[in-house]
């Protein structure tokens, strides 16, 4: 199909057993690896234990005809119901941009689908809730039960700032998960339709720093570790610097440094250059990360142990005393000590008649 696509994240939350990834199976017309519970320790418990993704494509609702822009790509976010993998739920619900709620209609709210509405209302503007299983209403009953799950969560969701979120029925999976594929999905068609009058295209910001929130990582042989996610801002080439605050990797010939240049400078330019270090070293700008203002120097002579302790962060143990006795170590806590500020000093010439615009240093 011609034209670009443009790309929404809509997650799939509910309390355990609601039908999330039924639901993400009928919705879907591409799968990802981790779609549906591939895993064998999801087909083995029956619950999804990681974050699936899968999507489909529907034309862009507004756009001109003719124009380039004429595709929506939904992608669903499967995330899991249970209490244990909070966590995960988190992960999947920070790159969001639409909230699906899936409530099992026999049961209605329950603790999971609670936890995830909080999660909703920090992580999301928008929520859609969808009354999963009515099929397993009694026909005779059903439009009244429906109604009835219906004012409920109306209700309960009028002290949120989802108050007036749409409400859908379906049936993801006619006669339950071990039912034959014979009967087809209800109220799919339906759904889409609303989710596209309820979805706004975000705003991605390509020049902005670069920001992915990892989903999935994992070792290949031979190739070493994996990591897979979804980019929310920033762009990101072959060669460049990332930095991945949550494994704290130090080493002594490299820092980096902040608040040298303001973040909309071009810190390539300066790429190469040498900095002074107020500990004595020298070093050698190497490379930026996107637009943050940040970059990574190298210190080819390395760090001296005396460096190496002011920039390393030195967390001290703070003992409490026990009530009536004498100060014990009764129970260690862990504090970060202040760190000794290290600046950086750049010096540079630029010459007003060079048509190249040249940064020379001196030897």
């Amino acid at each position: 199909m011609a034209g670009r696509r443009v790309n929404v994240n809509v997650g799939v939350l509910g309390h355990i057993d609601s039908g999330k990834t039924a639901l993400a199976r009928a919705l879907s017309t591409t799968a990802s690896t981790a779609a549906f519970d591939k895993q064998p320790q999801s087909r083995e418990r029956g619950i999804t234990l990681d974050l699936g993704f899968s999507c489909f494509v529907v034309p862009l609702p507004g756009a001109e005809p003719g124009t380039s822009d004429t595709l929506l790509q939904v992608t669903l976010v499967d995330c899991p119901g249970h209490a244990s993998l909070i966590r995960t739920i988190i992960g999947g619900a920070q790159i969001i941009d639409l909230m699906m709620l899936v409530i099992d209609v026999t049961k209605g709210m329950q603790t999971q689908s609670a936890e995830c509405l909080v999660i909703g209302q920090i992580a999301c503007q928008k929520l859609v809730v969808v009354l999963n299983k009515i099929d397993l209403l009694a026909e005779g009953k059903r439009q009244a039960a429906i109604d009835k799950m219906t004012k409920k969560m109306q209700k309960t969701l009028e002290n949120t700032k989802f108050r007036g979120a749409p409400i859908i029925p379906v049936a993801a999976k006619p006669g339950g998960p071990e039912a034959p594929e014979t009967e087809a999905p209800q109220g799919i068609s339906e759904l889409i339709e609303l989710l596209k009058s309820q979805i706004s295209i975000p705003t991605r910001d390509p020049s902005g720093p670069f920001l992915m929130s990892v989903d999935h990582c994992f070792s290949i042989k031979g190739q070493g570790t994996v990591m897979t996610g979804t980019i929310l801002s920033g762009t990101i080439s072959l060669g460049d610097s990332v930095e991945i605050p949550a494994l704290k990797v130090m080493d002594d010939y490299s820092v980096i440094g902040r608040s040298l240049f303001k973040k909309e400078t071009n810190i390539q330019l300066f790429v190469g250059l040498k900095v002074q270090l107020s500990t004595g070293e020298q070093g050698i700008i190497d490379s930026a990360f996107g637009q943050s203002g940040k970059f990574k120097i190298h210190i080819p002579g390395g760090l001296s142990p005396e460096s190496k302790k002011i920039l390393t962060p030195t967390l001290k143990k703070r003992s409490r005393a026990g009530r009536g006795e004498t100060t014990k170590q009764e129970e260690s806590t862990e504090r970060p000590e202040p760190i000794q500020p290290v600046t950086l000093s750049l010096s540079f010439k630029r010459y007003v008649f060079d048509t190249q615009k040249r940064m020379v240093q001196t030897p």
